[in-house]
């Protein structure tokens, strides 16, 4: 059933799962069928993404969105990490569950990934940032103004504390979360991530062959297809007598 994000938020801290925050990536148009599927039928819940920072200050971010070759597994972790102020290396793109009740959007196409999460991503990253420095400052009884965070941990530069975000997620999930339209973001002039050169995340499975594709999945009692294709454009069969290939080994059928 639909929930709200402070409920999710306060669902997920007492099961101990760190610090969950949900989000929306996906906007249907007015004028599209996504749209007009959603007035029909609500919507499963108000998230279509999350966000989910752990006590070993590594975050996850799991997105109904396919990785294609595109690069959106590095693009969108660059861009929550950026305002979450956290190494890239620290956030890691999962694939959501091909649940339809879960997350009504699977769709990847019409190069809309980027586009679509550039400022919900940043909003949220923004507010794991605010959470982890408001947390850090209850914590050293200081001003939130003179805390700051860098690569997953937060200063206090006067007492020369730090706490990383794994050590305040606890306490950070149990404040009120700020409000997404109004959280303070950076300036673009201080972007370490955004606009500059960074290593794809998938290079080093695709060079040494640990990469897996659509054509390497594996399910059970699955067969393979293969297109016979006319050789001449345009081109259709008349007639074909599949007796032969149903004789070879495996052929299940010929059609």
């Amino acid at each position: 059933m639909p929930i709200s994000r402070r409920e999710f938020v306060v669902r997920s801290t007492t099961a101990g799962a760190g610090l969950v925050i949900g989000l929306r990536l996906f906007v249907p148009s007015a004028f599209s069928q996504e749209n007009e599927r959603a007035r029909k039928k609500p919507e499963p819940n108000p998230f279509d993404a999350w966000v989910h920072v752990k006590p070993d200050s590594k975050i996850s971010l799991i997105v109904a969105k396919s990785e294609m070759g595109q690069g959106i597994r590095t693009g969108l972790a660059m861009l929550l990490a950026e305002e979450a102020a956290v190494d890239l290396n620290a956030v890691n793109v999962e694939q959501a569950e091909t649940r339809p009740d879960i997350y009504a959007h699977l769709g990847t196409g019409g190069s809309s990934s980027t586009r679509e999460g550039f400022m919900p991503l940043r909003r949220a990253g923004a507010t794991v940032r605010e959470l982890m420095i408001t947390a850090a400052a209850a914590k050293w009884n200081v001003p939130r103004s003179e805390c700051q965070a860098k690569s997953g941990t937060v200063l206090h530069a006067k007492s020369s504390r730090k706490a990383s975000y794994g050590e305040l997620v606890e306490a950070a999930a149990k404040l009120p979360l700020p409000d997404p339209k109004t959280v303070r973001l950076k300036s673009e002039k201080d972007f370490e991530l955004i606009g500059h050169p960074v290593p794809r995340v998938d290079v080093p499975a695709k060079v040494n062959g640990g990469a897996q594709f659509g054509l390497d999945v594996r399910v059970p009692g699955m067969l393979f297809a293969v297109v016979a294709r006319c050789p001449t454009f345009g081109g259709k069969a008349a007639h074909f007598d599949a007796a032969t290939a149903k004789a070879v080994p495996g052929v299940r059928d010929v059609f």
